[in-house]
């Protein structure tokens, strides 16, 4: 099972973070991160061996495993200009300025995932900016590494029409692909009125990060009655079956957010 995989045992509720919590410090997989704010979280400087110039980054989320979420700011002359492969699963979601990975250029909306030793031509930052990065595992990019060479192919939320969730009136979602360990997509919401309706989960681990407006969430956390306003910047961690959306779900505008699964994007609806 891939790195992250595993859900919490049967029967077990997952832990909730304490006030202010490092979510660099805790397990993902059984700590239900709700609502974390990327402002609030320590900048590192990151650099990744075999390429040059540094990241600023933000750790979102991570396991005992060493797979991780971070939130990098993107910086021109941040760069390999030789072919190389990283020693890690890597995936890539640009929601701000663009991203050369071989061949391809990443721009607002795109989403690539790099297979760990496959040898990509080279990959530098184009234009400032900042992205999502996903790693199943601390990471290099071995610039002596002679291999398969990578068969990108980019998800672009441009390519694709929303598509409306039947539950839910209001809600919409763009397909970007499938990673390593399971499916990504964008969440759009507009005008979404969940008052009278029920809450949902997922049978894998999910999570997201809002990128744009704002939505108000119902989240089964400390206290199941509060209400969770979401704007640009806010995170989520769900360990696999954790109840969220539920009654008072709302989003007066429009907001979107980046999710991705530990698994096939399944749901179960109206879960008491």
């Amino acid at each position: 099972m891939p790195a992250g995989g595993e859900g919490p045992d049967p029967g077990s509720e997952p832990a909730a973070p304490e006030a202010g919590v490092d979510p660099a410090l805790v397990d993902r997989t059984v700590t239900h991160l709700a609502g974390i704010d990327d402002a609030s979280l320590r900048s590192r400087a990151m650099s990744i061996p075999g390429i040059s110039g540094s990241l600023d980054a933000r750790i979102l989320s991570t396991d005992l495993r060493g797979s991780s979420t971070r939130l990098v700011r993107l910086h021109r002359g941040w760069a390999s200009e030789a072919s190389g492969a990283f020693t890690a699963e890597v995936e890539l979601f640009v929601f701000r300025g663009a991203l050369q990975v071989g061949d391809h250029v990443l721009e607002t909306g795109d989403y690539v995932h790099v297979p760990q030793n496959r040898v990509v031509p080279g990959l530098r930052v184009a234009d400032d900016g900042a992205a999502l990065l996903m790693t199943s595992a601390p990471v290099r990019f071995d610039q002596n590494f002679s291999g398969r060479p990578a068969d990108l192919e980019p998800g672009r939320a441009s390519d694709q029409d929303w598509v409306p969730v039947p539950q839910m009136p209001g809600r919409f979602v763009k397909h970007l692909g499938r990673g390593p360990v399971g499916d990504v997509w964008l969440g759009g919401a507009h005008q979404w009125d969940h008052t009278d309706g029920g809450w949902h989960c997922h049978p894998h681990h999910e999570e997201c990060f809002v990128i744009d407006g704002e939505i108000t969430l119902r989240e089964r956390h400390d206290d199941p009655d509060a209400l969770l306003a979401a704007g640009p910047g806010t995170y989520f961690f769900r360990p696999a079956g954790v109840l969220h959306g539920g009654p008072g779900s709302r989003c007066e505008g429009t907001a979107l957010a980046f999710h991705r699964a530990f698994g096939d994007l399944s749901t179960g609806w109206d879960a008491a």
